[in-house]
């Protein structure tokens, strides 16, 4: 199981195109025109921050108006170590 902190939307529409550019290749996934949604979360058992991938982004709509929603792992496309750098600003994406 994982704790989720922030949930986001990694898509062309919602990011500068260098940095999902970026997010994609850092994170080993196709670039996509539907893109991704991103689950910053922790591990419950270690504590380690893991980035859950999720191919729908429908469904990460959805999770980001509901509250205390427990996600089945069959829904998570692939876990990432650590958290990528949303911000726009930031110099690289991925740590």
């Amino acid at each position: 199981m994982f704790a989720i902190y922030q949930l986001a939307l990694a898509t062309p529409a919602t990011m500068d195109p260098d940095a999902y550019r970026e997010l994609c290749w850092g994170a080993d996934l196709d670039r996509t025109e539907a893109g991704y949604g991103l689950a910053l979360a922790a591990d419950d058992r270690s504590g380690d921050m893991v980035t859950a991938v999720f191919e729908d982004t429908d469904y990460v709509r959805l999770l980001m108006d509901a509250h205390g929603v427990k996600v089945p792992a069959d829904k998570v496309s692939v876990f990432l170590t650590g958290w990528p750098d949303l911000n726009p600003q930031a110099p690289t994406v991925w740590p």
